[in-house]
């Protein structure tokens, strides 16, 4: 009997831990951590930043000599010379051999010595857009993280509404079975059991209404956090922590306009296109390079002879129908598009803050006259149900006071939710990132 005792704690146990061991939990600040490294979406931003490293090493590589390395064999119609022919056979001079098939090896090489300033205005335009990664990436990382945080509350707000549902469920089935006993005493019609058949087949619906919204918010928070095992489940630990409003909205823009990722994304982007204005007028100015060779060539015996090469050319554009000319008008038209955007960004992040800072308050406010709406439901139902034991209430009025309190609590879980993602989204719209450590 020991035996047997003992192997059924031990299945008992072992299931348990099983069960424990398939659920990870995770805070708040746990769950937007495992986004920050997991989420595709950032991860594919931040592989943005990696490219734009190389961008700059393409840009400063234009500055500095090509090196090729050339070779080949030619197959000629008439014979040709070898070798360039050297002084004056007149004089003496040795006359170059002649075949038709010819075997050439050499290295060259390639050097930009002025461009117009185009070479320095390249290096220049790649690191603005080096920088211009580096804001996007940090503005995909606070989009995610505002998100997180918002299904976070809101899984937070279902929970609390599933306990409500389903403590309305277990009230209202006790009304029922009250309501049966009367009907038996003959103190109450069969119209009061009908009312509270219909009204506990609708808040049975209701819980399960809540129940599969949290079952779709965890999948969403999953999806956020880049898990991709559909299988794998996720508890969350809440904390009631009330967000403080903080400065006023005056403040609340000057910060936001300091430290909005995409705000200043979008300036360097105003700073690139007035250095591609300039790098197209630079397409005015003369080109200069440097160019050598030394190579060797031989005919069909492979008498290979060497011969060498160094010089230095301008380039100067004089007529080119019209192209450089078309080029920076498209560019200027770019960077007086861009003045436009900036704008109405500036414009959206003043409504983000406001609109923030207007949600606070008011989420706050509801908070506490939604406290207030619960104690006084409560103690109505109390009242209703001790009138309807009594004699001297209705099962309607009982039905009635039970939705009242649910309606109360709903009403204040969804304030809490709207104050909680308030304070989310003002920490978006200002731009702060609690996050930074996670950073690579």
């Amino acid at each position: 009997m020991r035996v047997f005792f003992f192997l059924l704690c031990f299945f008992l146990f072992s299931g348990a831990a099983a069960a424990e061991k398939g659920t990870t939990v995770y805070t708040l600040s746990e769950a937007v951590s495992f986004a920050l490294k997991n989420n595709p979406g950032v991860r594919a931003s931040g592989k943005e930043i990696e490219g734009s490293f190389y961008g700059i090493a393409s840009a400063k590589a234009e500055r500095l000599p090509a090196l090729t390395l050339n070779g080949g064999i030619t197959r000629y119609r008439y014979p040709t010379p070898v070798t360039p022919i050297s002084g004056s056979p007149l004089e003496g001079a040795a006359f170059p051999e002649f075949e038709n098939t010819l075997y050439d090896a050499g290295v060259s090489f390639f050097v930009s010595l002025y461009r117009g300033g185009r070479l320095d205005r390249g290096v220049k335009i790649a690191e603005i857009n080096r920088s211009i990664s580096q804001d996007l990436y940090q503005s995909d990382r606070q989009g995610l993280i505002y998100n997180v945080a918002s299904t976070y509350y809101k899984i937070a707000q279902l929970g609390k509404l599933l306990r409500a549902a389903e403590a309305s469920v277990g009230q209202l089935a006790a009304h029922k079975r009250n309501v049966e006993l009367f009907l038996e005493a003959g103190t109450v019609p069969r119209v009061e059991l009908l009312k509270a058949e219909a009204e506990l087949a609708h808040a049975r619906q209701n819980a399960i209404a809540v129940r599969n919204h949290q079952e779709s918010a965890y999948e969403l928070l999953k999806a956020l956090m880049g898990i991709e095992d559909r299988e794998e489940r996720i508890s969350l630990i809440f904390d009631e922590e009330i967000p403080s409003i903080g400065s006023d909205r005056e403040a609340s823009v000057v910060k936001a306009l300091s430290l909005r990722p995409d705000y200043r994304a979008l300036l360097k982007r105003q700073e690139r296109a007035e250095e591609r204005v300039k790098l197209v007028e630079g397409k005015k100015l003369p080109h200069v390079y440097a160019t050598g060779e030394f190579s060797e060539r031989s005919g069909e015996g492979l008498a290979f002879k060497e011969n060498w090469s160094f010089g230095v050319r301008l380039s100067l554009p004089l007529f080119d129908g019209g192209l450089i000319k078309a080029e920076a008008g498209r560019e200027l038209v770019e960077r007086e598009k861009l003045k436009e955007e900036e704008r109405s960004l500036r414009l959206a992040i003043v409504r983000e803050v406001t609109d923030a800072h207007l949600a606070l308050v008011n989420a706050k406010e509801r908070v506490g006259v939604a406290q207030k709406a619960i104690d006084s439901a409560r103690e109505t139902l109390r009242i209703e149900d001790l009138k309807f034991e009594s004699g001297k209430g209705t099962g309607t009025d009982v039905i009635d006071a039970q939705t009242a309190v649910l309606r109360a609590e709903s009403d204040y879980y969804q304030a809490f939710y709207d104050l909680q993602a308030a304070g989310a989204f003002l920490r978006k719209a200002v731009g702060e990132d609690g996050y930074r450590e996670e950073e690579k």
